[in-house]
């Protein structure tokens, strides 16, 4: 079955780090209908090696940092973002997980990208609020501030500063 068919289109919601939710549906492979806006599209593969995304005919040069599964890393103008595209079922079951995960009260901070950790402003045992600073990474020569994105009290703290990173190393874990 083609999900890209023009009889059926495919519903999706793009579910971005910063906690932004976009809904969405697929009408073919370049088409996309967001709050019934109609969207032409089309990645072009440069042949410096960098992507150009065609939007209503506006490019706009993005890279694609990486690619897992359903999530994409993408950099535009500097500028990284991390989406992941989601089913409706899968989004909801994402949202009850996520909300099983405040209940127990435990939040595990990872490394949205590889760097290098400048400053750690958090120690053990430490009371946080949603919000507040816990350490300052660098990646790619610009300094990214890890926040806090609940209250609670930080359990553990497992980079100092002066450590490198990898995506996905876990950094802090507030309960």
């Amino acid at each position: 079955m083609n999900i890209f068919s023009k009889n059926k289109d495919k519903k999706l919601i793009a579910r971005v780090k910063s906690g932004k939710d976009l809904a969405f549906s697929v009408q073919n492979k370049q088409e996309f209908v967001h709050k019934r806006k109609t969207y032409n599209t089309l990645l072009i593969e440069e042949l410096d090696g960098m992507t150009t995304l065609m939007v209503n005919n506006e490019r706009i040069p993005v890279e694609i940092v990486s690619i897992k599964q359903n999530e994409y890393e993408i950099m535009v103008n500097g500028v990284s973002y991390f989406i992941s595209v989601e089913t409706p079922f899968s989004y909801e079951r994402k949202k009850m997980l996520e909300k099983q995960q405040q209940k127990s009260g435990k939040e595990v901070i990872k490394a949205p990208i590889p760097g290098k950790v400048l400053e750690v402003m958090v120690q053990k045992d430490q009371a946080v609020n949603a919000g507040d600073a816990l350490l300052v990474l660098e990646a790619m020569k610009m300094q990214n501030t890890i926040c806090a994105s609940r209250a609670g009290i930080v359990k553990n703290v497992t980079v100092t500063a002066g450590s490198v990173v990898s995506k996905d190393d876990v950094m802090v874990e507030i309960g």
